[in-house]
């Protein structure tokens, strides 16, 4: 008989465990973006993260359809579309990509200083989801 490629987890091991974020409420999803872009864009100066992972992961086209959907700050998208064009910038003209980041990350600043204050007792972002029966 033959073993598939990628067996099933061992019964004395646990599968992986999914962790996720989710912001409820249009000014707790842009902060949560905000903050997330900020620290991909930190990873990126720093050489930690490649712009075509970011945009592959998280900084693409469908997060911006999502957020115009929204009617967001304008900074926010505006940033959010720069941030888009990373891996081409990068590609294309590489002495900008600084230049590109310092940009967006003014940007998203100026959307976290702008937003409301967050309350202590909004809900966390980290939401954790396990399999049944673990």
């Amino acid at each position: 008989m033959e073993q598939p490629v990628n067996p099933p987890h061992p019964p004395h091991e646990s599968p992986p465990e999914a962790v996720a974020l989710l912001a409820t409420g249009r000014e707790e999803l842009q902060r949560l973006v905000a903050v997330t872009t900020l620290g991909i864009c930190r990873a990126m100066a720093l050489g930690i993260l490649s712009p075509d992972y970011a945009c592959s992961r998280l900084l693409g086209p469908a997060l911006l359809s999502r957020l115009e959907a929204m009617e967001v700050h304008p900074e926010l998208r505006h940033a959010i579309h720069l941030a888009t064009e990373l891996e081409d910038v990068a590609r294309l003209a590489p002495e900008a990509l600084s230049g590109s980041l310092i940009e967006i990350e003014g940007k998203l600043l100026k959307v976290l200083a702008d937003l409301p204050p967050p309350r202590s007792n909004d809900e966390k972002w980290l939401v954790t989801s396990r399999r049944q029966g673990e």
